[in-house]
């Protein structure tokens, strides 16, 4: 099947054959900023917002082996989530996913390909690029590049859920998993609900800041960096949010210098419409202290550390992979130094609150010590789901 990369990957990573797991002897100093002091006040909910039955959760995921989806839904049924999920997959997708789909109790949505219409993408020099050619676009959606076509399909099969009517979830697939049911976190829900990554990610990097000033001339200055790849709002809110992510799509493919080559834009738009003021009733949730954590601007931190760590003694990124960045083996779940004020005594990424954070977003930039814990996880997760 084809692999739509869902967003941009801000890290790479050597991938060696798995060897014992040993601790790495020291991580050095870290950057202070790792550790963000909060002023906010997370309020308690005294009763559910919203009911999970009513709630869903939409993805697209073509191409992915079943191993992500055992993670993806896998962690999301384990919290205890009755709601709806919808998942859209490729024509023939690997081997066990529709079974394990249909077993997790997951609508299915077939997402066909076609042959891109819109091929006018250019270079930052003008030039007509070659994405033109790699890119993908779904039936239906034949204009736009799927990194784009993503949200009018989510708009479809949202609007078919004729139970989803209360709740709602876009999310990526690849790179995030729950810890509690996001629904039941949300004390006060809003039409659309936008979540903020670590402040040391902020519109001044190039993906907002560069690629908004080039085409609609606009600085966006220092602000908080939206995450497009996981945003949640009322059924109503998200249709109208995904409504104007279509308008400044078509907007900007009728304009010679917003034609982007790449696949990560549709972050570009989302803060640039949020920013300005186009995103009817949407609110933004400070980093850590929502049902969103994107935890990828600490994550990549704290592996390159670990790199740079293990450089003084001869290794490399492929080293640190095969490596504990804390702990022994017999304590599995303290995979990652206290320090960091980041996980609780389970291994668990948290808010502010001391609570664990209800959907970890961008998790894959820990690298593969963090992924030893959650693979462990994940297999218990589904057993218990199994043996219910």
């Amino acid at each position: 099947g084809v692999v739509v990369v869902m967003r941009l990957l801000y890290i790479s990573r050597v991938v060696e054959t798995p060897r014992p797991a040993r601790s790495i002897p020291s991580q050095g100093d870290f950057p202070v900023d790792v550790v963000v002091k909060s002023d906010v006040v997370v309020k308690r909910a005294t009763a559910t917002a919203w009911d999970s039955r009513n709630c869903v959760v939409i993805g697209l995921a073509v191409g992915y082996p079943v191993s992500h989806f055992r993670q993806f839904i896998g962690s999301l049924r384990a919290t205890g989530y009755p709601g709806h999920i919808i998942i859209g997959i490729g024509e023939n997708p690997p081997p066990g996913v529709v079974e394990y789909l249909t077993k997790r109790n997951v609508v299915v949505k077939t997402v066909k390909f076609t042959k891109c219409t819109f091929t006018n993408y250019t270079t930052n020099t003008g030039q007509l690029s070659s994405f033109n050619q790699k890119q993908k676009c779904a039936v239906g959606y034949p204009d736009y590049k799927i990194q784009w076509g993503r949200f009018p399909l989510a708009a479809d099969w949202l609007r078919d859920c004729k139970g989803c009517t209360e709740g709602v979830m876009l999310s990526d697939v690849r790179d995030a998993y729950f810890q509690r049911d996001p629904f039941a976190a949300v004390v006060t829900p809003h039409p659309v609900m936008v979540f903020e990554e670590h402040p040391m990610l902020t519109t001044e990097y190039w993906l907002v800041g560069y690629i908004v000033k080039q085409c609609k001339g606009i600085n966006l200055g220092k602000r908080p960096m939206l995450c497009s790849g996981s945003t949640m709002g009322t059924r109503d809110g998200i249709l109208g949010y995904i409504e104007a992510m279509r308008k400044e799509f078509d907007a900007w493919l009728s304009v010679e210098k917003c034609r982007f080559d790449i696949i990560g834009d549709d972050q570009s738009i989302h803060d640039y419409l949020f920013y300005e003021g186009k995103l009817p009733g949407a609110v933004m949730i400070p980093y850590r202290t929502g049902s969103i954590h994107i935890v990828g601007g600490p994550a990549d931190k704290i592996f390159r550390a670990a790199i740079e760590d293990a450089k003084k003694i001869g290794k490399d990124e492929g080293w640190v992979n095969n490596q504990r960045f804390y702990g022994t083996d017999d304590k599995w779940e303290q995979w990652l130094d206290p320090k960091f004020n980041l996980t609780d005594e389970n291994g668990y990424i948290t808010n502010f609150d001391g609570t664990p954070s209800p959907q970890i977003h961008q998790f894959d930039r820990f690298g593969r010590p963090f992924e030893r814990w959650l693979n462990r996880k994940v297999q218990g997760w589904n057993d218990k789901l199994d043996s219910a």
